[in-house]
């Protein structure tokens, strides 16, 4: 067991908290801006492309991604980045979801469930959000505990001279502070701020790593002599298998609605929500360095099997080992401002979910502006310390990494029929998701515990996998399985059944309420700033307005371009645009995005296919 002895200097300790003061400063200057729930949870849909670029950047990358990348390139050499690198092959959907949502003008995801689903599935949903939430930003919070615990160091005891509930509160408490006073808007200003500190924290380390194991040329050696597939970005014989991610990257294609744009309400038109993408696409580059830090690793601190340090603790130790005094307070205020951006977004989402969706609907129906405001407030400090809970458990990162995204991807199946197929029910998503819950439930317990019938049907899903010749690369007799590596043989499982009960019971229903379905295309139909077709047609133009009592239009600088998205016709519109009911036109933005989405994962994955011949 490698054992670390040091200690933060004052200068280290100086730059935390002159970040946390920085931090607080414009939790104070925002303040001023907030005067409702409108402003509070999306900034009154007013925040331009920078601050949605910097939410989707600084706000995307949590904590635990570096941490549990390095963990898993650590152990599985260069395709291990894939745990995070995934995310690249959903492109595509990233840059034709942010609109919808913006023109659905809803408050929260559970709004978007209860006008086309009805009130089962709103509940469904609402349960999610409580009881995902904590593990969701609880893991970040773990992953930023670990670092401060470990930079910190050990007094002569051998005991942390930082515990592990003090490195929390170092990351609560402010996040706290300016996401209460500020709101979104504290919020996004100070992703703006964190991004160049996550540029930093993505890469500072690697330098001083190759200077400490004597250059490249030696770090390459060492780590070829653990593994000599180690720069095989497709996997390897000891990598990450093709079919592990082929499966891994689907639920991420379902799980997208659910992870990833849920800021877009907040912004002031369509292609503000659509830049976001931009620094979506800059959180890939992010991946290289957090990536190379785990494979880097091997040769500064040993192979897993002789260094004695857990895979979760291996980005800790690197910065440890190979930064110099001073340098460990940028990296701490680095990986604090990975945390505190994600989680920030994430208690406001919650705050919103049990304000809007629960205070408002079933607790307090008629009160005024100032009353939501100060109750989202209340439920939205009070939803960090369910993380606290989960970041002080002992539960393995990139398990829990897994576990959140397949519950999304759950969720994702039933959001993306709404979107793409008119005719599916609240039956029909009902039962999926009845039907998915206990596939899921048993397909991340340990293998020693499934029931036989749970045991049946993946041994059947194997068997088909060894009759197509594809290997699973998972022997299920052998001890010791952990969940995340099964994902090949359960995914789908849950995901397959889900979808084929949402099919057969919705062509067998009929939809729960005509009305509310109609309003809900209705409004995703309806271009920015043309909200009074919305109200002269009956129909409410935005969910914001029973909580701020007033009505919500967009600027009429603001109007949308694109007539119709291709996301909400995207099986049809060939027929639509053969009929002369759309013209291509009316997608040309989509089109294009997904032209450019296309060549960026062509260029980006090439070019680290070509860059790792030099190593």
């Amino acid at each position: 067991m490698l054992l670390l002895v040091s200690t933060l200097g004052w200068p280290d300790w100086s730059i935390v908290v002159f970040y946390v003061l920085v931090l607080i400063g414009i939790g104070v200057w925002s303040l001023r801006r907030v005067k409702d729930v409108g402003g509070f949870l999306l900034g009154n849909r007013k925040l331009g492309p920078w601050m949605m670029i910097s939410s989707t950047f600084a706000g995307g990358i949590n904590a635990n991604h570096p941490v549990s990348v390095a963990a898993n390139t650590y152990v599985n050499g260069l395709s291990g980045m894939w745990l995070s690198l995934a995310y690249i092959l959903a492109t595509p959907i990233f840059w034709m979801w942010p609109p919808v949502l913006r023109r659905l003008r809803v408050v929260t995801m559970v709004d978007f469930f209860r006008m086309r689903y009805g009130r089962v599935m709103e509940w469904f949903n609402l349960l999610n959000a409580v009881v995902v939430a904590p593990f969701a930003f609880g893991v970040g919070i773990k992953a930023a505990a670990i670092l401060v615990v470990a930079v910190a160091g050990t007094g002569a005891n051998g005991a942390p001279l930082v515990g592990t509930h003090t490195a929390i509160a170092m990351i609560v408490i402010p996040t706290l502070i300016y996401t209460l006073l500020g709101g979104v808007v504290a919020a996004y200003a100070v992703d703006m701020f964190q991004s160049l500190l996550i540029v930093v924290l993505s890469f500072l380390v690697l330098p001083f790593m190759v200077w400490k194991v004597g250059g490249l040329a030696e770090v390459s050696r060492r780590v070829m002599d653990f593994n000599p597939g180690s720069w095989d970005l497709l996997g390897g014989s000891r990598g990450v298998p093709g079919i592990w991610l082929f499966w891994f990257s689907v639920s991420l294609f379902f799980s997208a609605p659910m992870v990833y744009g849920g800021g877009s309400g907040a912004a002031r038109n369509e292609l503000a929500a659509r830049f976001a993408i931009v620094g979506n696409l800059g959180k890939r580059f992010c991946t290289i360095g957090w990536g190379l830090t785990g494979l880097f690793a091997v040769a500064l601190l040993g192979a897993p099997a002789v260094s004695g340090i857990k895979p979760e603790d291996i980005f800790a130790h690197s910065c440890l080992t190979a930064l110099p005094g001073g340098l460990r307070g940028v990296m701490v205020a680095a990986m604090l401002a990975a945390v505190m951006s994600t989680i920030a977004g994430m208690m406001l989402n919650f705050g919103g979910n049990m304000v809007n969706n629960l205070y408002k609907d079933y607790l307090v129906r008629s009160a005024s502006p100032g009353h939501y405001l100060l109750m989202a407030r209340v439920f939205t400090g009070g939803s960090v310390f369910l993380g606290w809970t989960v970041a002080a458990s002992g539960l393995g990162l990139v398990h829990i990494v897994v576990i959140v995204e397949q519950i999304s991807g759950m969720l994702g199946v039933t959001v993306l029929a709404a979107l793409t197929w008119r005719r599916v029910t609240a039956s029909g998503a009902t039962a999926a998701a009845v039907s998915m819950a206990p596939l899921f439930f048993w397909g991340n317990r340990p293998v020693n515990t499934w029931p036989d019938w749970y045991r049946w049907i993946i041994i059947k899903v194997d068997a088909l996998y060894q009759m197509a010749g594809i290997p699973t690369h998972v022997d299920l007799a052998a001890p010791g399985l952990r969940p995340e590596q099964l994902v090949q043989l359960t995914t789908p499982v849950f995901l397959g059944a889900g979808i084929g009960v949402l099919v057969v019971v919705s062509l067998l229903t009929r939809q729960h309420c005509g009305r509310s379905v109609a309003e809900f295309y209705a409004r995703a139909d309806t271009p920015l700033g043309q909200e009074q077709r919305l109200r002269d047609a009956g129909y409410q133009a935005d969910t914001l307005e029973d909580m701020d009592q007033h009505n919500v239009n967009a600027s009429e600088t603001d109007r949308d371009v694109s007539r119709r998205l291709l996301l909400l016709d995207f099986f049809t519109w060939p027929r639509l645009v053969l009929s002369g009911r759309a013209r291509l036109s009316d997608y040309w933005i989509d089109f294009a995005g997904i032209a450019g989405s296309l060549l960026f994962i062509a260029l980006f994955l090439g070019g680290i296919v070509w860059s790792v011949r030099f190593f």
